[in-house]
């Protein structure tokens, strides 16, 4: 008996580790396609308006995290779109043929107990607490031509 409790809890711990780790992999595959949809929008109408253009990209990516599986309000609020010339410098218009860097961010609850916490301190990304929940901040960066 003692012997399952000792082999039990490591296993136990180890598959709670994969169903994390494929729930971050499948959030992780949402901000990447988030980013996408963005950037396409951004690139649409950036030079006829940039700051509303650069406000539907948002939206998108906003709702594109907000409809992901196990997507809150909570994580949807620590969601940011930055969009600059090279990934350094931010930018308030474009012309025709500039190449823009959009970066979205967005925060992904860890839900899985006591991984959750593990998880948290072995990231090494950004990442953030708020009382006894913990937060990746998961990034996408495309490159996208104004059209």
């Amino acid at each position: 008996m003692l012997e399952f409790l000792l082999a039990g809890i490591p296993l136990l711990l180890l598959l709670m580790m994969i169903i994390q780790l494929s729930l971050l992999w499948i959030d992780k595959g949402t901000v990447d396609a988030a980013a996408h949809f963005a950037a396409r929008k951004l690139a649409r109408t950036a030079r006829i308006n940039f700051e509303s253009a650069r406000q539907e990209a948002f939206n998108e990516a906003w709702q594109t995290c907000l409809n992901r599986p196990g997507g809150s309000l909570a994580s949807v609020a620590m969601t940011t779109l930055d969009v600059t010339r090279d990934c350094e410098r931010k930018t308030d218009r474009a012309a025709a043929g500039d190449a823009l860097c959009v970066r979205l961010t967005h925060g992904v609850e860890l839900i899985v107990p006591w991984v959750d916490r593990i998880l948290f301190l072995l990231s090494p990304g950004p990442k953030t607490s708020i009382g006894n929940r913990y937060y990746l901040m998961l990034q996408s960066t495309r490159w996208v031509t104004v059209e």
